[in-house]
């Protein structure tokens, strides 16, 4: 079961802004925790908790406050619509909660994705470098930093430059869930630690 919240809407941007670049002052401190030695396996019971935190353009939000907060939300809305395709496709084996920015996770594991860069650079081609992160009750484990780029057609309009940002959102996504897949027991490993211990 998929749990979707709609992006905060009454929220002034500029908190918004402030709560992403205060996660961003933090990220350099936090990539520096190491992690844990315990390999965190997934619980099919239990809700997997995400959030998701876009990197601003911080030149556009000072330039133009108002299309950054638009572009944003667009942004957030085409990755929702990437995960809501993925977690289908992999038929994702336990619940799912999407968090919106600002909110706080309940009890269970919590994937962190963070789109350091998403965006269309000055050659025209559209990267994205997304990192993950699974915690699960005071254990860390790093996932890895995904990238993906496609270069629009030159005959691309507006509508279809969204659809490629789209697809390298996907893309990044499905490299990351490749990883994420590995946390959940094999058959094997799963009977290995059912197996009753020698009296």
């Amino acid at each position: 079961m998929l749990f979707v919240m709609s992006p905060l809407k009454n929220v002034l941007p500029r908190i918004l802004s402030l709560a992403t670049l205060l996660f961003l002052a933090g990220c350099e401190t936090f990539q520096e925790t190491p992690d844990s030695d315990t390999f965190i396996f997934l619980d099919p019971e239990e809700t997997l908790y995400v959030r998701m935190i876009i990197a601003p353009d911080l030149m556009m939000e000072q330039a133009y406050p108002e299309l950054s907060e638009t572009v944003k939300e667009r942004r957030y809305e085409q990755y929702l619509t990437s995960m809501r395709s993925l977690l289908q496709i992999y038929r994702f084996p336990m619940d799912v909660y999407l968090l919106e920015e600002l909110e706080s996770p309940g009890e269970g594991p919590l994937l962190e994705l963070f789109a350091v860069r998403w965006e269309q650079d000055r050659m025209g081609e559209i990267k994205v470098t997304l990192k993950a992160k699974l915690e699960r009750y005071g254990e860390l484990n790093t996932l890895g930093t995904f990238t993906s780029h496609e270069m629009p057609s030159v005959m691309s309009n507006y509508e279809r430059s969204e659809q490629v940002f789209v697809r390298t959102m996907e893309d990044a996504l499905t490299q990351m869930f490749n990883e994420l897949n590995k946390h959940f027991e094999t058959p094997a490993e799963e009977a290995f630690v059912q197996e009753p211990l020698d009296s």
